[in-house]
């Protein structure tokens, strides 16, 4: 299957990208403003950049109107924690991804607690397991994907089959993961 990213909506694009890159970690980001209201959303569009020095980036995905709370935060207090989405907060994580208005947080839409960062102004999630408090280095522009391939058998009414396509994870060391025990959970509306 052969598919000219000029030929696509942006719904069928997000489908594609969505079911080809995985799996793909959440890094639940905690960011606050100039107010100090906090702002907790996942992003699964996050990955590991360099190790030396260590940096980190997510992509927060433009709203219908205007940028996300997580970015007028960063421009605003360019610090963040990126807190580590284990199975044990994969309920709560869901909970912050709800549509709440801004200033309203999801810290406590969630039912989550926080504890002081050692080093940066917004605080650690208390029921994640590892963080990473983080300076903004730079909000940047990427480059654009302009055709992809896709094996017949793994693409049926533009989306991805992920147990055809058995992705695998890298993990630490040796070790890898695959896709093949999933579960879903309902987004908050």
């Amino acid at each position: 299957m052969e598919l000219a990213i000029a030929d696509l909506d942006a719904t069928s694009i997000y489908k594609l990208m969505v079911g080809s890159i995985q799996p793909r970690p959440i890094a639940w980001v905690c960011t606050r403003n100039n107010q100090g209201l906090l702002n907790l959303a996942p992003f699964s569009f996050f990955t590991l950049v360099s190790v030396n020095p260590p940096i980190v980036a997510f992509a927060p995905l433009r709203k219908p109107v205007g940028e996300k709370d997580t970015v007028l935060n960063l421009e605003e207090c360019p610090e963040f924690t990126l807190n580590i989405v284990s199975h044990s907060v994969v309920e709560a994580m869901n909970q912050t991804s709800a549509p709440l208005a801004r200033g309203d947080s999801e810290v406590g839409f969630a039912g989550l607690t926080t504890v002081p960062s050692l080093t940066v102004t917004p605080p650690r999630i208390a029921q994640a397991q590892i963080h990473f408090e983080c300076r903004l280095r730079e909000i940047q522009r990427f480059g654009d994907i302009v055709h992809v391939q896709v094996a017949d058998a793994l693409y049926d009414n533009g989306r991805i089959l992920a147990d055809k396509l058995d992705a695998v994870g890298r993990m630490a060391g040796n070790t890898y993961s695959t896709t093949r025990d999933t579960f879903d959970i309902e987004r908050p509306g």
